[in-house]
């Protein structure tokens, strides 16, 4: 039951990850989107653990909103700091985790994933932080 639960969450994400990339929220994209998720292999040996999947799928869902506040500050226009930091990540466990990181990571304007460490537990991660007002 679990792995049915996991592929159709798989189904779900890819048909979402459509939707971001085209836009077109029309009957046949949908039709065309869900058909490319169906098609695409599941790699149903390497499971997804539910918990760790709900958990970088809420990280997404908390960029969405923090990816329209950036936009609205880059239209402020104030200077920015630039740094890099380092994120911490899931060791390189299993590649839809890894995906969905680096899309949590690289959706906000301020962010772009650089490289992952050797030992996958860390992204180095640039960043743009708006300059205080004087």
């Amino acid at each position: 039951m679990a792995g049915v639960i996991a592929a159709l969450l798989n189904v779900a994400l890819r048909v979402g990850i459509w939707m971001l990339l085209t836009q077109d929220p029309r009957t046949l994209n949908v039709l065309i989107g869900a058909a490319v998720a169906l098609l695409l292999p599941l790699h149903s040996s390497r499971g997804v653990p539910l918990r760790e999947l709900a958990v970088a799928v809420g990280a997404v869902l908390v960029a969405i909103p923090q990816a329209f506040h950036q936009a609205a500050l880059l239209l402020t226009r104030r200077p920015l700091r630039e740094c890099c930091d380092l994120v911490p990540g899931n060791g390189r466990r299993n590649d839809v985790l890894m995906f969905l990181e680096v899309f949590a990571i690289t959706l906000t304007p301020f962010s772009i994933c650089l490289e992952m460490d050797p030992a996958g537990r860390h992204y180095h991660v640039h960043t743009l932080t708006p300059e205080r007002a004087p």
